[in-house]
């Protein structure tokens, strides 16, 4: 953005102004889908962590498998080898354990890969931001002048 040394017109400060919002706006939808990744690592992580436990475990075990909210259910493991994984869409799919696990690193790969973009977007956006505030404060301080 070119910097004027005359005052700025009406028309460059809308212009300004109405860039900083949509900046703004991109900004903030970003932050909330990195707040949607990091709930999805974390639900792949408590995945994990629960397809471990299982194969420890004895078949015909009894343990209590979390429901979400806090909640659980009494249980008994019919078989450790098998592991139904969601795939998208509302589809689950059956696999072994080690399927599973793979599965499960890999989306929590993607879902990290992808936050650390959406966070490098982030970063340029609000450079951009910054680059607008420098402006309008110059242009305030030509105005009080």
């Amino acid at each position: 953005m070119a910097e004027s040394p005359a005052a700025p017109s009406e028309e460059e400060v809308r212009r300004l102004l109405m860039v900083y919002q949509q900046y703004q706006a991109e900004a903030e939808a970003i932050v909330r889908q990195l707040g949607l990744f990091q709930l999805s690592v974390e639900g792949c992580e408590k995945a994990l962590k629960a397809v471990e436990a299982m194969e420890t475990a004895e078949d015909g075990q009894e343990m209590l498998v979390h429901i979400g909210q806090d909640s659980f259910i009494h249980a008994k493991l019919t078989t450790k080898d098998k592991v139904i994984v969601g795939v998208g869409a509302g589809v689950s799919i059956e696999k072994s354990a080690a399927e599973a696990k793979e599965s499960l690193n890999k989306r929590k790969t993607q879902l990290s890969e992808a936050s650390g973009k959406l966070n490098q977007t982030l970063s340029k956006i609000e450079q951009e931001m910054g680059k607008i505030q420098s402006i309008a404060a110059k242009y305030e301080q030509q105005f009080s002048e």
